[in-house]
């Protein structure tokens, strides 16, 4: 029995497609536990902020700190399952947009010297909420979702109730970041 050419070309590509998808799933399935990390801690700060408003630096500090160790060990622990080179280094090139994304955003905010803690919060907010949709332009839909649902809420608020910002784009920043880690892991 012979293959036609045109039925070759037409099996590669269902192949490179399934590749392709399997792909993405598994990035979903990498970046679902840090997004759930995230997500409660960002709701944590919250909660120190709304209950503490003289404590909030305290707060975010060490949120940022438990979820650079927890981001750190699960990067760890993602590497030992990534057994192909190609996961492995998509996994560090990730690792190293969020170093330069961290790195962008304090140095703006030793440049700009924003005013107030709400500025700092929308800063942070709509720099995560860009990075996971310029993820979404190279690795899946579902991060580009995040990103816009997250900017399109912290902009809403900032908007539609500036008075409340402090309170509601922790909540909802948190809240957004667990859905869609538990939307990626069931992908």
């Amino acid at each position: 029995m012979s293959v036609s050419k045109d039925d070759a070309l037409s099996a590669l590509h269902d192949i490179e497609s399934a590749k392709r998808r399997s792909q993405t799933l598994f990035g979903y399935g990498l970046a679902s536990p840090h997004l759930l990390l995230w997500g409660t801690l960002w709701i944590v700060a919250g909660l120190v902020g709304a209950l503490s408003p003289a404590n909030t630096g305290i707060g975010w500090c060490a949120v940022d700190v438990v979820g650079v160790l927890g981001s750190g060990w699960l990067v760890a622990r993602h590497s030992r399952r990534c057994g192909e080179r190609g996961e492995r280094v998509r996994l560090f090139r990730y690792v190293g947009s969020v170093a330069v994304l961290a790195a962008f955003v304090t140095l703006t905010l030793m440049v700009f010297a924003p005013a107030s803690g709400d500025q700092v919060l929308m800063l942070f907010t709509l720099v995560v909420a860009a990075g996971h949709t310029i993820a979404g332009c190279w690795l899946g839909l579902r991060y580009a979702a995040l990103g816009v649902a997250l900017a399109g809420l912290a902009v809403g608020v900032f908007v539609l109730a500036p008075a409340y910002l402090s309170l509601i784009v922790p909540f909802a920043g948190g809240g957004v970041s667990i859905v869609a880690g538990l939307w990626m892991r069931r992908a």
